[in-house]
């Protein structure tokens, strides 16, 4: 049997896909459940269907209600598990193929090997931190991190200069928004006029990327005209910076500024 990849909003990177067919699924009913931020629901939207013109015939896309009515009873379908426990309830629920999760540097059976064998110990960050750079050599000089030091936490959590309203650093990269970012909004104005959903806050301009080009720009951006400054106010804020030397390279499965 020829499978169908059923991909989440969380999966639209091009880790996720092997070159089959792809289904992806728009499901009024995750906007509904709560009240969310006009930008939140933007991204997500505009990041699903900016993945389905890209993949173009190897794609079939639903707009429904619920995703029952497309996934219910079709025995074609693979998923790689998604990241919430309710999504990977209903995956398994639904009978499809569940694959190993991805877009990780550690995969699921790694991270459980290495907290097996901590037995009274606590699951600290620091430590798996730590596991992970002598596991892959990453910022690593043989076994020795570089720079001598495990972190620099300590140099990081400096106030802004005083008196200061901005960093004075460049502008972030900003995505221009095309004709879907269009349709989107007239979507949300829609259903929120109609009831369907409780949206608060505004969605314009689009500030985050939701295509994999998008995210690279972004952060190509950030590495070469923030990143130096990103260390030492990493925890402060401004409140006529929001941005600061943060990356803002966001999609919707990548965490944002």
């Amino acid at each position: 049997m020829t499978r169908t990849r059923w991909i989440f909003a969380g999966q639209l990177g091009s880790q996720f896909d092997d070159g089959g067919r792809m289904l992806l699924v728009e499901a009024r009913s995750v906007f509904g459940r709560r009240p969310m931020h006009r930008a939140k629901a933007h991204l997500i939207l505009s990041a699903l269907r900016h993945r389905v013109a890209e993949l173009g015939d190897r794609v079939e896309f639903h707009q429904v209600d619920h995703y029952g009515e497309v996934v219910n009873g079709r025995t074609d379908l693979e998923v790689i598990d998604p990241t919430s426990y309710s999504a990977r309830r209903f995956v398994r629920k639904l009978g499809a193929e569940v694959l190993p999760s991805r877009g990780f540097v550690t995969s699921e059976a790694d991270f459980a090997r290495w907290a097996g064998a901590r037995p009274g110990k606590r699951l600290l960050l620091e430590d798996f931190y730590r596991s992970v750079r002598q596991r892959t050599g990453i910022l690593m000089q043989g076994d020795t991190p570089v720079g001598g030091k495990w972190n620099f936490d300590a140099k990081n959590r400096h106030a802004p200069p005083k008196g200061a309203v901005t960093l004075g650093l460049p502008d972030p990269w900003w995505p221009t928004e095309d004709h879907i970012d269009a349709e989107v909004r007239e979507d949300l104005d829609r259903w929120q006029a109609d009831g369907l959903v409780q949206l608060v806050g505004a969605d314009a301009p689009r500030r985050f990327a939701v295509t994999e080009a998008e995210a690279n720009r972004a952060l190509d951006d950030f590495i070469g005209s923030r990143l130096n400054d990103f260390g030492p106010f990493e925890d402060a804020t401004l409140t006529g910076d929001w941005s600061m030397a943060h990356s803002c390279s966001a999609r919707p499965s990548i965490s944002a500024c």
